[in-house]
């Protein structure tokens, strides 16, 4: 999955509350959500000097209160890892103790693990010398845990939920185009039906964009098939998401008569029928070849919305 720090700090940043209620509830329950809370991860300087090597940044920070205790303010420090790395706990060991050592404060440590190894659990940093032992254990949360409950989390209301199967989605459709599409737009549709603000549906949707990235040709039929079903909710939404589409640079490609896309499209519209067990006769197969890109894709429109086009069937 590519750059998976960057999508998880910007959605963790934005909701940050709704994560830690789903991922650490009692930890939410502690917080005084009454009281400001400050994100100090861009605001710190480097903690390593320049020499080192590696990744010497804190991925989030913030200083919030608590409830209750003689130490009121506290920070959080959260952590997005996605691949195996036999570093990792020495430097969530070093991040403690720079942070305590600036802000001499409680530290409060999570870190997210994304890969796919499940026997992969760093929670705990060791060392001994002599007589001497230090061991600092922190909580993580395993993504791929959650995979037997994908199911319920897609029909969860909770943001977060939503949040953890586009990543468990996105591994599993990883190198698989045509089914990316379709959980791509399933997972954006559940935005709209869950009662989410507008505000709330565009930060959703920015993950689910960055890590269910989808080949050009591809993103077009997202973008129209999005555009039709905001149509049906009359949710003016798509204007936002398509200034986010050109903010990231994307290219769709709009232009009338494109045949260079011809081959793609028909590739995503016979894959698409197939999965959803239509069986086309050789008549149709030859009417889809014929036709030019703009009737094709108007075709892979209707597919993606799961319907069948009345021009496939085969007069009796």
């Amino acid at each position: 999955m590519q750059e998976f720090d960057s999508p998880w700090k910007q959605i963790s940043e934005t909701l940050f509350a709704e994560m830690l209620a789903f991922y650490r509830g009692k930890v939410y329950e502690a917080v005084d959500w009454s009281r400001p809370v400050r994100c100090l991860d861009k605001e710190l300087p480097k903690l390593f000097s320049e020499g080192q090597t590696g990744r010497r940044e804190v991925d989030k920070l913030f200083e919030v209160h608590r409830k209750e205790g003689s130490r009121r303010l506290v920070y959080i420090h959260i952590e997005f890892q996605n691949q195996q790395d036999p570093d990792l706990p020495e430097r969530i060991f070093t991040y403690y103790y720079r942070l305590f050592d600036k802000y001499r404060k409680p530290i409060w440590t999570l870190v997210l693990l994304g890969d796919s190894v499940r026997g992969w659990r760093p929670d705990c940093y060791e060392s001994e010398l002599w007589d001497l032992c230090l061991s600092l254990r922190y909580p993580i949360i395993k993504l791929t845990d959650y995979e037997p409950d994908l199911d319920e989390l897609l029909q969860s209301r909770e943001a977060f939920a939503l949040v953890t199967a586009a990543h468990l989605l996105a591994q599993q459709t990883r190198k698989k185009p045509f089914d990316r599409l379709g959980q791509k737009l399933t997972l954006t549709k559940l935005l709209y039906q869950k009662g989410f603000s507008k505000d709330e549906v565009l930060t959703i949707f920015r993950f689910i964009d960055w890590v269910m990235q989808l080949p050009p040709a591809l993103t077009q039929q997202f973008h129209q098939a999005l555009a039709a079903f905001e149509g049906e909710k009359q949710m003016p939404y798509i204007t936002s998401i398509e200034r986010l589409g050109h903010e990231r640079g994307w290219k769709e490609g709009r232009e009338e008569g494109r045949e260079e896309m011809k081959p793609d499209m028909v590739e995503a519209l016979l894959t698409l029928l197939k999965q959803q067990n239509v069986v086309l006769s050789e008549q149709v197969l030859s009417v889809i070849e014929a036709a030019d890109v703009t009737q094709v894709r108007t075709w892979l429109r209707t597919v993606i919305n799961g319907e069948v086009p009345t021009a496939f069937s085969t007069p009796t």
